[in-house]
């Protein structure tokens, strides 16, 4: 896999962490429960933030051709 392709599949699953955390914290009755399931949705943001930003650099890099085509012979 390219790392393209590892910092996607990782930034879709902080977000499926968040997404998880926030359920939770809907259904906790107790606060204390309801803010450590917040404590983990805003650690796995903070995550999610730094993969992003990681992945946007990645994407912005020019890519490089590895290969070149050998140049057509002319039509006589």
């Amino acid at each position: 896999m390219q790392t393209r392709d590892l910092l996607y599949d990782l930034l879709q699953d902080k977000i499926r962490g968040q997404i998880f955390y926030n359920e939770l914290m809907i259904r906790m009755v107790n606060p204390l429960a309801r803010d450590l399931f917040r404590t983990f949705r805003d650690e796995d943001e903070r995550q999610a933030l730094a993969v992003l930003k990681q992945f946007l650099a990645v994407e912005s890099k020019p890519a490089i051709l590895k290969a070149f085509l050998p140049a057509r012979k002319p039509l006589d």
